[in-house]
């Protein structure tokens, strides 16, 4: 996968201001065409037509128009880059990642700040005792965090994000423990949260892929953007001479 140089998607997050998006060129980015619907529709539908030629034209609809609602969907909820790498079947097996990214903001912090109580507050749930790694990095931006986890889905309502460390080593959700219900799937999560040390606006990655094996080659992409990215300084207003 080749990294880009820094792609700006600021049409897309006006408010915010403009983000130099690090990211890369080579997936299928489904907001790509920000708020035109009418381009994003003919991209979705190539997409489609071309990943099921041998469907009929009304499920191929039917899958356009599922794309469209869920690009409406993260648009609304404020992601501003949601690409979808898939890799058929191969030599180095099969690969389906999403990776998304947002504007977040960030309380005032110093650079010992413990950016993974703040991923933990943002994801509902403490970190400890959990199956995750955690580690600090710099970034462009000045601070950064990443958390690694394999999510267990227990069913189509239950999904534990974080697993309990001790259920994994003693194999229970994998048929070790007696009754231990075995979870359905599997997953790989990577989340990096990159931000300056005097807080306002952070940059929220998150990626997830449907082979858990595959989360730390996922992850270092995860982490380039987060690392990478930066925000582009606001223009100063314009100063007026006129009264009021």
């Amino acid at each position: 996968m080749t990294v880009s140089p820094p792609l700006d998607v600021s049409a897309l997050r006006d408010p915010l201001g403009s983000v130099l998006l690090y990211a890369p060129t080579d997936w299928f980015d489904l907001l790509a065409d920000g708020h035109d619907e009418e381009a994003a529709r003919a991209r979705c539908a190539d997409l489609v037509n071309r990943s099921y030629p041998h469907k009929a034209i009304g499920p191929r609809q039917a899958y356009t128009d599922a794309l469209m609602a869920w690009r409406r969907v993260l648009l609304n909820q404020g992601v501003i880059t949601h690409g979808v790498v898939a890799v058929p079947e191969g030599e180095y097996g099969r690969a389906v990642w999403q990776i998304s990214a947002g504007v977040v903001e960030v309380p005032a912090a110093n650079q010992d700040v413990n950016l993974g109580e703040v991923l933990a507050r943002r994801f509902g749930q403490e970190l400890r005792g959990r199956q995750v790694y955690t580690e600090s990095f710099p970034t462009e931006m000045g601070i950064g965090m990443g958390i690694i986890s394999q999510p267990e889905v227990h069913s189509a309502d239950r999904t534990e994000l974080f697993p309990e460390a001790a259920k994994a080593e003693a194999g229970v959700g994998e048929g070790g423990g007696a009754g231990a219900a075995r979870p359905l799937a599997k997953l790989g999560l990577a989340v990096c949260l990159a931000c300056p040390p005097g807080g306002g606006r952070g940059l929220l990655v998150v990626g997830t892929c449907l082979d858990a094996e595959q989360v730390l080659a996922m992850a270092s992409i995860v982490a380039l953007i987060a690392g990478k990215s930066t925000f582009l300084e606001d223009p100063e207003p314009a100063e007026d001479g006129a009264s009021s």
